[in-house]
């Protein structure tokens, strides 16, 4: 069997390390303008994370206070549903209930995934095969001096855990940022009138953290959250410095009377609900997981 030539092959690995060490580059530059929590998790995140580090300042009833504040040409905040609206704004009175489908080929390393998110009680979705979690919700704002060291906007905890067990499923620190790169006056000098406000989700991780970066539009009457815009997509914060992941989201969130609506999740009847959600996550383009929420008032 023939060799390549021994400068080929050097040729080869050569342009594989230059490209990747420019994917690296650009994931790097283009979380330079993104304000990122400074908030990262230690070995155990679970439902007690933000009291271990005394985080946790008054509480509010909703992940954000209005939707008023995302306002903009194009997206009219009373355009959307009362229930979907009181969802983000009065979080607290609603319970609700998750599950999720792990693609292909994701769904080995899910599996293996599993055991370390259910050990340290972060993003601990149903692994493959398993049933809905039923979920509590714990809402406070970011204590004054996490908030202070925050660059971004009104910073909000929202815990999620296993009603039936107490397990930490989801902890997280919203906010929301004001970005110029989606303004259209051409202008320089500080933030035009229809910069747009975004949407800024900060998940804790042992070492790190896990940014989301949403834009909002109008899905009928319900919400689309997608990171398809200039600086919206996922961000990893580390101590070394942060870069963006070849990584995609899009929320679909409606009533759940609404025959569009996203399919309920496994055992729950859409009549039950108020509102049904989905999330659809991509990893290097591929189809990662799909996670369906319904959420009904208390």
């Amino acid at each position: 069997m023939n060799r390549p030539p021994l400068r080929a092959v050097a040729a080869g690995v050569g342009t594989l390390a230059a490209g990747t060490a420019g994917a690296v580059g650009l994931s790097y530059a283009a979380a330079r303008g993104v304000p990122l929590s400074p908030l990262h998790g230690d070995g155990h995140i679970g439902a007690d994370w933000a009291d271990r580090r005394r985080l946790r300042g008054d509480a509010v009833a909703g992940e954000l206070e209005s939707l008023d504040a995302y306002a903009r040409p194009g997206f009219d905040p009373d355009g959307v549903h009362p229930v979907v609206r009181a969802l983000y704004e009065r979080t607290s009175e609603f319970r609700m209930t998750v599950d999720a489908t792990w693609h292909r080929p994701f769904r080995l390393g899910a599996r293996l995934a599993a055991r370390w998110t259910s050990r340290v009680e972060q993003l601990n979705l149903p692994a493959p095969g398993d049933a809905p979690k039923r979920l509590d919700s714990d809402l406070a704002e970011l204590a004054p001096h996490a908030a202070a060291e925050d660059p971004r906007d009104a910073p909000r905890l929202w815990l999620r855990t296993d009603r039936e067990t107490g397990d930490g499923v989801f902890t997280a620190v919203y906010a929301s940022h004001v970005d110029d790169a989606l303004a259209t006056d051409g202008s320089d000098a500080g933030p035009a009138a229809d910069a747009e406000r975004l949407v800024n989700v900060a998940v804790p991780l042992p070492g790190a953290s896990l940014a989301t970066v949403l834009r909002l539009a109008h899905l009928g009457d319900g919400l689309e959250l997608t990171t398809d815009c200039p600086t919206g997509g996922l961000y990893l914060h580390t101590d070394a410095g942060a870069f963006r992941l070849p990584a995609s989201q899009r929320f679909r969130v409606a009533p759940a009377r609404d025959p569009a609506a996203p399919a309920p999740p496994d055992g729950v009847d859409r009549y039950d609900a108020d509102v049904l959600a989905d999330q659809r996550i991509r990893l290097f383009g591929l189809p990662l997981v799909t996670v369906r929420y319904a959420a009904t008032r208390a």
